[in-house]
């Protein structure tokens, strides 16, 4: 026994307990020299050392800060396949996990199965592979070979009969206003300004995609990098969703080797949060898209609205950006088309306002939802806000990653009130909490002091009365 009290005593090292692993943290946190067996000075030595090999580093790297770009941009090229790959499997990663548990749990109701369920996991696996590949290759098929030649071929007839368009357009709203010259010179003008700045935006835009069809056309050999990027990239989305599984516990055996677990456990709800607001905003929105456009289509074309391809794609891409979007997609196909016909213009707002209510009362809240739970003044702030830091690319990701922000920051400040005592909830903080309070105890104090005064009045009545007696 007074061996191993030595033994102890002389053991510098001291494993913290599990129960009180809060304490040791804290514990080690303040005095993490002192546990590795550093003294006072050198520990003083040691920090100062840190910062100043700090100050350094980072003075280099703001005085090469070019050379470290470049370095970033060729980490971020090489990267490219694997960045890609990662993309498609998170696209393709809801129909894959939904093939893969029908199809396994189909097979594993057979007998000769039931033995060996890594061969129905096998079988469903690789089903589920073929699958998402087929439907990955389908959608850029019908891109390319359909929307794409669509939309070309609408643009380039657009510009090509434009100036018949302006003339015809002129002479209607010149009958219109034949009885009132003053209006007429005065709309006129107005006129002229709106079509000549929509000649100009259509004039700017045709050549570049006119150039990009030369590129596909007669320089293949210029995408090349673009095609290995995605053919490469696919090949390591099937290989991330056939290994999902032993990935995540690659990652979560990494996370919980240098991170605490209180830690990577609050890491780890934080990235499904997030998974779930991409995936239930922004995937959700291009179906509801997809959807509105393809509605569209069917509408228009029996009607005989002119290039219903070209406006079914520009409200299925704007109508990707909440709360205005379909206003957006509304005013420039509104404007081409009563170029071309007036009257087709008026029944396109007519359609396009009609699907605007479908969608906002019934698609919409069944395919979205509310996924991000913020109030229309805050959707509205992070698409001004990330529209004006990344363009439209900001205003389609703007309001998830708000929502993502938001809920970081509501949790910080719950946490913080749980440890003042104070509600979490809302609406206790419709009225100040604190005036609320303060109101409230003067109003207790004021009525204690009204009882003590009645209470004392009582007494002095009561003592007259004694002497009366």
């Amino acid at each position: 026994m007074d061996e191993l009290k030595d033994k102890k005593n002389t053991d510098p090292v001291e494993i913290p307990s599990i129960e009180n692993s809060e304490t040791n943290d804290k514990d080690s946190a303040k005095n993490v020299w002192q546990r590795l067996g550093v003294s006072k000075y050198a520990s003083v030595a040691i920090t100062a050392f840190l910062v100043i090999a700090a100050s350094i580093l980072f003075g280099y790297c703001v005085m090469n800060i070019g050379r470290i770009l470049g370095l970033c941009k060729r980490v971020i090229s090489a990267a490219s396949p694997i960045i890609c790959g990662l993309v498609i499997a998170y696209i393709l990663r809801p129909i894959y996990n939904q093939m893969e548990h029908w199809l396994e749990h189909k097979l594993l109701k057979r007998k000769r199965y039931q033995a060996k369920p890594e061969k129905a996991e096998n079988i469903a696996k690789a089903v589920s592979s073929i699958t998402v590949v087929l439907v990955l290759v389908l959608a850029l098929a019908g891109v390319v070979v359909i929307v794409i030649p669509e939309l070309y071929k609408s643009v380039v007839g657009l510009t090509t009969n434009l100036p018949d368009y302006i003339s015809n357009a002129k002479s209607w709203v010149h009958g219109i206003f034949k009885n009132n010259p003053k209006m007429d010179e005065a709309v006129m003008k107005y006129f002229e300004n709106l079509t000549a700045s929509t000649s100009d935006y259509i004039n700017e835009w045709v050549p570049q995609i006119s150039n990009i069809f030369d590129a596909v056309t007669n320089g293949l050999g210029s995408m090349m990098g673009v095609l290995y990027n995605i053919g490469i990239g696919l090949v390591l989305a099937i290989y991330i969703l056939n290994e999902k599984d032993e990935l995540t516990a690659q990652m979560r055996k990494i996370g919980y080797s240098v991170i605490r677990e209180k830690k990577i456990g609050r890491f780890h709800e934080e990235l499904q949060y997030a998974d779930k607001v991409f995936s239930g905003f922004v995937f959700a929105r291009f179906m509801d898209s997809v959807l509105l456009a393809s509605l569209y289509v069917l509408i228009g074309t029996p009607l005989g609205l002119p290039y219903v391809g070209m406006t079914s794609i520009v409200i299925g891409i704007t109508n990707m950006i909440p709360f205005f979007g379909m206003y957006i997609g509304l005013i420039p196909c509104f404007i081409i088309l009563f170029l071309v016909s007036p009257i087709d213009a008026v029944i396109f707002f007519v359609v396009d306002m009609v699907l605007m209510q479908v969608d906002a009362n019934f698609i919409s809240p069944k395919i979205i939802g509310s996924s991000t739970g913020l109030s229309g003044f805050w959707v509205l702030f992070s698409l001004i806000l990330f529209g004006g830091l990344w363009g439209f690319f900001g205003m389609l990701i703007g309001v998830p990653l708000f929502a993502i922000i938001f809920h970081q920051i509501r949790s910080v400040v719950d946490a913080r009130l749980k440890k003042k005592n104070m509600s979490t909830e809302l609406e206790e903080y419709i009225r100040d909490p604190v005036i609320k309070k303060r109101t409230r105890d003067k109003r207790l104090r004021k009525i204690k002091a009204e009882a003590k005064r009645f209470r004392f009045k009582k007494l002095k009545e009561k003592a007259k009365d004694g002497e009366n007696s």
